[in-house]
């Protein structure tokens, strides 16, 4: 009865410690006029591969810091001065080096490109400043229009996931911006889009529904201590400012991000600026950056070169919204702020206070046992104490292992109902069974009282470092609650 007691107070703890999530269905719906995502125009647009691309390296001078270096690719034999446009990276990349492909591709249409150094300066997983890489970007353009090749009064911007966070800033900035390309755009702040991304693949691969709370408290929890500032990021503001032409893209398996709260939110945004000039398609198969199977799909920049070299009769005789069908089950939703112990750096100081209460209480109760000074009288407590100690820390293991498969299996779109079902049996089996040992450790304690101060403060340590452990655990809903 103390072992059910103590189980559904872990339970409690784990449901009203943390934020709570219950996303809500995605009601809304976008429905392609076609299926169909070619761009048309008023003009006759060049085809990929219609131009020989010619490549060349600079060392772009900037406004403020080092100068950048820029991969600029060009169409050769191309008549007349030619749009341009610069590409803006998103996390995975980083070297004038990337985008080759794509680059490639828009550059044999006849468009100029410009794929520079990203700007790493106080760029880290912790902190990165959003405005200050856009002003890198902005300079970039500047430089881009100074090119004989290029008509200055054409000259866009390329941003992708990440990077399409950043794009609107440079929009905004630039009063000379032509046009904004936006590829799987998160369109809402990282806290929230990376929220329903983690929802989204734990649904894919079938997590248990109690995993579902780790969600929110571990994305408030990291960004609560000021670290990731920039997941509260959002663009909206800047949304609402932009004014020129917009093409928008996804892939229907990126389940990583909005693609339909997305287009839907740009929309509302850019109609505050009086700006309907929005065309959105929706490539069948593919997943986040346009890809199917890791190769990068030619059809995106088919339509994406037809954009910008139809300019501006493509924007208004094209259907607005056209592909395949997106699916988005369930809203993005504000992730609460957690309470002060959920905090990342508390919850890392609870475990690891735990563990060490935990070692260094068991240390004590064998030290005691050694043939080494006074030998220590544990009263049949000991090893049961020591049991139940070892059950909690390979639970903590197994929790740990359990995690980064789920995420393995979530990151390669596996599913694998061996590890994911059998796993959480298994972890709830050990969990409750750590409950259980220290219920009967403290049982058999209570009713033989320790002949020596060392005896009472050796298990006194190492009953509270398991609690600290249990509270732990159920603070990520691996026990049972009636509130759920």
């Amino acid at each position: 009865m103390v072992w059910l007691l103590a189980v559904l107070i872990l339970g409690l703890w784990g449901s009203w410690a943390g934020p709570a999530w219950n996303p809500q269905p995605m009601t809304n719906l976008i429905v392609p006029s076609t299926s169909s995502t070619e761009v048309t125009s008023a003009v006759d647009t060049p085809e990929l591969g219609t131009y020989e691309v010619r490549e060349t390296i600079h060392d772009v001078p900037r406004e403020h810091g080092e100068p950048m270096r820029v991969t600029l690719r060009e169409p050769v034999g191309a008549e007349g001065q030619r749009p341009g446009v610069v590409f803006l990276h998103g996390t995975g990349t980083s070297t004038h080096e990337a985008f080759a492909e794509h680059a490639t591709w828009l550059a044999s249409t006849g468009i100029v490109t410009a794929v520079p150094d990203k700007n790493l300066d106080g760029y880290s997983t912790l902190a990165r400043d959003y405005e200050s890489l856009a002003d890198g970007y902005h300079d970039v353009a500047k430089w881009l229009r100074s090119q004989p090749s290029v008509y200055e009064r054409d000259v866009g911007y390329y941003g992708e996931s990440e990077g399409a966070l950043i794009a609107p800033i440079s929009t905004v900035r630039d009063p000379r911006t032509a046009f904004l390309i936006l590829v799987s755009d998160p369109v809402m702040p990282i806290r929230e889009q990376g929220a329903l991304a983690a929802d989204t693949y734990l649904r894919e691969i079938g997590a248990p529904k109690q995993l579902y709370l780790a969600i929110p408290r571990l994305i408030s929890g990291a960004i609560a201590d000021g670290n990731f500032a920039y997941a509260n990021f959002d663009p909206s503001p800047y949304h609402r400012k932009i004014t020129v032409p917009v093409f928008m893209a996804y892939g229907t398996r990126d389940i990583s991000m909005p693609i339909v709260q997305g287009p839907i939110m740009l929309a509302r945004d850019l109609a505050e600026a009086n700006n309907r000039s929005l065309l959105v398609r929706y490539y069948d198969g593919a997943d986040h950056g346009l890809r199917i199977d890791g190769e990068l799909q030619s059809a995106p920049y088919r339509d994406i070169a037809d954009f910008i070299n139809g300019l501006p009769s493509s924007v208004y005789v094209s259907d607005i919204v056209a592909g395949a069908q997106p699916r988005q089950d369930y809203v993005a939703q504000t992730v609460d702020t957690p309470r002060w112990f959920g905090s990342g750096h508390a919850m890392l100081v609870t475990l690891a206070a735990g563990v060490t209460l935990t070692i260094v209480g068991a240390g004590l109760l064998i030290v005691g046992k050694l043939p080494v000074g006074a030998r220590q009288n544990y009263q049949g407590v000991g090893r049961p104490m020591v049991t139940s100690s070892a059950a909690i820390l390979l639970t903590w293991v197994v929790f740990i292992v359990y995690v980064v498969a789920l995420a393995e299996l979530a990151l390669s779109y596996e599913t694998n109902r061996w590890v994911v079902q059998g796993g959480w049996l298994i972890l709830q089996i050990l969990a409750l069974g750590a409950v259980y040992l220290l219920v009967r450790a403290l049982r058999i304690w209570r009713a033989n009282r320790m002949e020596t101060r060392w005896a009472a403060v050796s298990l006194f340590i190492l009953t509270a470092g398991q609690t600290l452990l249990l509270f732990a655990l159920a603070y990520w809903g691996v026990y049972p609650s009636v509130l759920n």
